[in-house]
């Protein structure tokens, strides 16, 4: 293994809590039911559209496109200031120091990832930082394989880390391999049923990737 592929939120960003509550900013907006961080990992997946259809959210009568505006506009607002997952930047410095080369590939809206990948300290040890061309955050596969392409990278030498079982699915469909953290959007029991391993801290992440 000699190339990392990070997944952003929830992996690196410490967000969280952070989409929980702007979850509940919109449905306070909207008059819909709020949730727990509970309910938000048992049910959180990609596209988000359809974390929306699984908590009962009726898009016929509250658009995904006025939630998607509401949550996006509390979210960047407070995306840098939330901060990294304690330990994040010290793993990603240990890896580089190591020899390793390292990406970030995110559904997130690209000019909102680069800006708070460069404001959290990340870019510097990044071979690439690629994010979607829209706000929809919808599948990230045509990214990634367009970010392997562009670095040269063969499938073997390369793994994926992410917090999602979207992300066991995309490392499965780009061909690489994957590790998944329990600290972020979805919960260690829908991780742990991908068969994918499971790393419970960057230090234990750090000694399974170097």
């Amino acid at each position: 293994m000699k190339h990392i592929i990070w997944d952003f939120n929830g992996t690196l960003l410490a967000d969280a809590q952070l989409s929980v509550d702007c979850d509940n900013y919109v449905f306070d907006t909207l008059g819909l039911p709020r949730i727990t961080i509970d309910d938000y990992r048992q049910h959180m997946t990609m596209p988000v559209r359809n974390f929306y259809v699984a908590l009962g959210v009726d898009l016929s009568v509250h658009t995904y496109e006025t939630i998607s505006r509401l949550w996006l506009n509390m979210f960047n607002e407070n995306a840098v200031s939330t901060g990294l997952v304690p330990g994040a930047l010290d793993c990603v410095r240990t890896l580089a120091a190591k020899g390793h080369t390292q990406s970030i590939l995110s559904a997130s809206y690209e000019p909102s990832l680069r800006h708070q990948c460069d404001a959290l300290g990340l870019t510097p040890y990044m071979a690439a930082v690629d994010g979607a061309g829209d706000e929809n955050a919808e599948k990230k596969t045509d990214i990634g394989h367009a970010q392997m392409h562009r670095l040269g990278l063969h499938e073997r030498d390369v793994v994926l880390v992410g917090d999602m079982t979207t992300d066991a699915e995309l490392a499965h469909a780009l061909g690489i391999g994957c590790v998944l953290v329990p600290w972020g959007h979805n919960d260690l029991a829908r991780l742990e049923a991908t068969g994918c391993p499971v790393a419970h801290s960057f230090g234990e992440l750090t000694q399974m990737l170097a």
